[in-house]
């Protein structure tokens, strides 16, 4: 497939408003892709506008799984200086809405599927590729095809998510809670008569600070550090004369695997029931989110394999000295290392489908997260190099057949 046809395809996915819904409209365009190359392929719907689509290519064992989501999430057009849902392009970049995260890894695994189809070239094994509606929401469409398995037989999976040339190995789960205190309302120049939620809320979430700092202290992941916890929403009261009746906090955790997602929620509960009982406060803790961390082998075929086939590609670079200082000072304030000439193992606080598909061994799999694309995903303005797009086509059309070789 020439560099057209690989633009086209690319704008054709951007211009499919797949904002944490319509994944159905991206899985029918991929499909009719596959139709046309003679890949297997096929759509799963979840309802509404929502599906996955599975395709697949070669037969037998071993399986490698290549992972890719088909939503993208929300924008704020007036903040951008084009159409977010149309690919422009300006010197290399190419600006639009997911055309980092990743419409440009899902139009690069894809044509890289089709192009080893049509070059017919023999694999021992078989290329599943597995793309996923509510990534960015919710992990809906990885859960689904996870219960239905699909992941059965899949003995390594790439996710072809917005690394550049690094490698995520490791991914940190995330625990979204929030703390209810409920009291009761009044005036506040007769505030014996009702109870303040706010005041109960502040004291509930020290004491569950304080309870995380004690479960957490000297518990770290030689790969991932320490896990984060972060209050990020509180609301509560309504005017400055009324003793609030009802308070909330939102808390974001991003965890590792020696202090699982279970034994913090456990030990933050306690706490509270204990407030509970020593006070007159009614605090409750529910779980939004549980998604559990993951940690590959480091030394797997796939990683090795990644790091001898991009980089080549990577040394092509030719990163200017003040790229190269502005990438090496991101990377350091989230605690991650930069080099310019070696493709790096290392970890990363957010989150992919791969904690749904690896539910049942979420640590020592081989996987790795190695994709196109750069650190602008969910911003104003997202864009990604049109160069490493072309180059990520090619390298996993050679990746792919190296690891089934």
């Amino acid at each position: 497939m020439n560099q057209p046809d690989a633009m086209k395809i690319l704008s054709d996915l951007v211009k499919i408003r797949s904002v944490n819904d319509n994944e159905l409209e991206v899985a029918q365009y991929l499909k009719n892709l596959f139709d046309q190359a003679g890949i297997e392929s096929k759509i799963l719907p979840l309802g509404g506008n929502r599906a996955n689509l599975v395709a697949t290519l070669g037969q037998g064992e071993p399986v490698l799984g290549v992972a890719g989501h088909m939503d993208v999430v929300d924008v704020e057009a007036q903040n951008w200086d084009s159409d977010p849902f149309e690919v422009v392009q300006k010197g290399d970049n190419l600006y639009g809405r997911g055309v980092a995260d990743m419409k440009d890894g899902l139009a690069a695994i894809t044509i890289a599927l089709i192009t080893l189809k049509q070059n017919k070239v023999p694999l021992k094994g078989t290329l599943k590729f597995l793309a996923t509606a509510g990534e960015e929401v919710g992990q809906i469409g990885s859960e689904q095809l996870t219960a239905d398995g699909y992941m059965k037989d899949v003995s390594a999976m790439l996710v072809g998510e917005p690394t550049g040339y690094r490698i995520i190995c490791a991914n940190k789960g995330q625990l979204n809670l929030t703390v209810t205190s409920k009291g009761k309302a009044a005036h506040s120049s007769m505030p014996k008569l009702g109870n303040n939620a706010v005041e109960h809320l502040l004291q509930a979430l020290q004491l569950m600070r304080t309870t995380f700092d004690k479960l957490s202290t000297g518990v770290t992941n030689t790969v991932m550090g320490e896990t984060l916890y972060n209050v990020d929403v509180i609301n509560g009261g309504n005017q400055v004369n009324a003793i609030p009746g009802l308070a909330t906090a939102q808390i974001n955790l991003r965890t590792i695997p020696e202090l699982p997602n279970a034994k913090i929620v456990a030990a933050l509960q306690t706490a509270l029931a204990d407030y509970n009982q020593s006070s007159n406060g009614q605090v409750e803790l529910t779980v939004d989110m549980d998604v559990i961390s993951t940690e590959g082998n480091q030394d797997s075929k796939l990683i090795k394999l990644i790091q001898a086939v991009g980089q080549p590609y990577m040394a092509h670079q030719n990163l200017s000295p003040e790229e190269m200082k502005r990438d090496a000072a991101l990377l350091k304030m989230i605690d991650m290392p930069f080099s310019a000439t070696e493709i790096l193992t290392m970890s990363a606080s957010g989150g992919t489908d791969a904690s749904q598909y690896l539910v049942d061994q979420p640590v020592g799999f081989d996987y790795a997260v190695f994709g196109p694309g750069n650190d602008t995903q969910h911003q104003d303005n997202e864009y990604t190099s049109q160069q490493m797009y072309f180059d990520f086509i090619e390298i996993y059309q050679e990746l792919f057949k190296q690891y089934l070789a």
